[in-house]
């Protein structure tokens, strides 16, 4: 009887010191999962679209476009609405006998049609400019945030940070993965406006 007590305390000590094993190592494992979800050589990602929209700087720059472009939009429309009222003139005064002669009538067509000219490639180059500067806008804006990323993730030393759209790549993922407003809050913080 002395012999199975001790025999049962064996295999009681031994199945307890396997369940601590066990229990240990996966905890341990258990943590290592828990940390590479929000730690060190984790895969992130950022939504540029709340980053874009809450971003004071982002919000600065396309205000200050949109300006622009309404500025542009008005002044064209300006000489175009310009421009119109002189055809109209010209289109009464050839319908009503309005010129001396046939050459004076072609002479100021021609100038009607210069001036059309002028105001195509007047939108062309508002165009361009337009489409320049935002070109430049973009380039500030992507510098400015890859410049502060590269700052955060000195401290953080995730593997990736991966940028995404609503409805983009990302569909799903684990939570802490979002660094979104923890990116846009440290983005805010360091920027100051411009003097208006």
């Amino acid at each position: 009887m002395k012999n199975l007590s001790i025999v049962l305390n064996a295999v009681l000590i031994v199945a307890v010191g396997i369940l601590y094993v066990l229990h240990f190592s996966n905890s341990s494992a258990d943590s290592k999962k828990v940390k590479s979800v929000a730690g060190e050589g984790a895969v992130v990602y950022i939504n540029t679209d709340s980053l874009l929209t809450n971003y004071n700087f982002s919000r600065d720059l396309n205000e200050e476009f949109l300006k622009k472009q309404e500025d542009s939009r008005t002044d064209f429309n300006f000489k175009a609405q310009k421009l119109e009222k002189e055809a109209g003139e010209f289109q009464r005064k050839v319908q009503n006998g309005g010129f001396l002669s046939r050459e004076r009538a072609e002479e100021a067509q021609r100038v009607l049609i210069g001036k059309q000219q002028n105001l195509q490639q007047l939108d062309r180059e508002l165009s361009n400019q337009l489409m320049g500067e935002q070109q430049a806008n973009s380039k500030r804006l992507f510098d400015s945030v890859t410049n502060y990323l590269k700052e955060y993730n000195a401290a953080h030393n995730y593997s990736l940070i991966l940028s995404t759209t609503k409805g983009g790549n990302v569909l799903l993922s684990q939570d802490g993965l979002d660094i979104t407003a923890e990116i846009i809050t440290g983005l805010n913080s360091r920027y100051t406006p411009a003097a208006k």
